[in-house]
């Protein structure tokens, strides 16, 4: 159960931290200021760890169910 709730506040953590930059151009230069920002792992390791969390949530649940069972 303590593991269920730990993989839910890493997701959490990695899930919800957002990181990005801003480039600022003076007026004069006639440049656009832009921002980008995307997820700590990047869009392709936060959708790998979304799907090992799930496997390891699925993990989790069934050893306590099978716990509950075998007594």
């Amino acid at each position: 159960m303590i593991l269920i709730l730990l993989l839910v506040a890493v997701n959490f953590l990695l899930f919800g931290y957002r990181v990005g930059e801003c480039t600022d151009y003076t007026v004069e230069s006639g440049a656009e200021s832009t921002c980008t920002s995307g997820p700590l792992l990047g869009v392709l390791g936060t959708g790998a760890f979304g799907i090992l969390s799930l496997f390891a949530l699925a993990y989790f649940v069934y050893r306590i169910a099978r716990r509950r069972v075998s007594h």
